[in-house]
């Protein structure tokens, strides 16, 4: 993430700073002022989500709408947000700093930040996965790179680009869902 947009992002609201930080990732390059829409409009989330780039797909078109129904379909309750070291913060109150955060905080963290925005622009790029810590090979780790713009008002808003890991799995029944996402952006 570059100075000057770290420096915004800190200045502001802690709900923004720690979904800023938090990004979308999805396989190859896409648009996100045209995504995969029907003739209505709606976006075409991918179900059966039979593949980690699915979800990761599916997490990135949650984002561009703020449908935050859709973006926490993404992930199960194990979920596991991995902050760098310079945001380590005390997002639970318990006097203690905070490595990384789970599900409910990341829920809290999206409606807040989905309701008081105007838009959301998702550059994305990366298609690489790999087996990701076991010899089943049953979770995969997605590298991905991104630069969000979030906008509160007009032409003002926030700024972040850097590079994230999704560690992806299925669960009982072969869904896919984000277990860890670790991020990964330059200081």
């Amino acid at each position: 993430m570059n100075r000057y947009c770290r420096n915004i992002i800190n200045s502001s609201i802690p709900v923004l700073v720690s979904s800023i930080v938090a990004v979308i990732i999805v396989a190859g390059c896409w648009n996100p002022f045209s995504p995969d829409t029907d003739e209505g409009g709606q976006i075409q989330y991918y179900s059966p989500v039979d593949s980690a780039w699915k979800v990761l797909k599916n997490l990135e078109y949650a984002y561009i709408s703020k449908d935050v129904n859709h973006y926490l379909a993404c992930f199960r309750d194990d979920f596991e947000f991995h902050l760098l070291e310079v945001d380590f913060y005390d997002y639970d109150g318990d006097g203690l700093l905070d490595e990384y955060w789970g599900i409910d905080s990341e829920e809290e963290f999206h409606i807040a930040m989905f309701n008081s925005v105007s838009s959301i622009e998702l550059t994305l790029s990366g298609n690489n996965e790999y087996p990701w810590g076991d010899t089943l090979h049953t979770s995969y780790a997605l590298p991905r790179t991104f630069d969000l713009k979030v906008y509160t008002v007009g032409v003002e808003g926030f700024c972040a680009s850097g590079s994230a890991l999704f560690v992806c799995r299925p669960d009982s029944t072969g869904e896919w869902y984000v277990w860890q996402w670790w991020d990964q952006s330059d200081t």
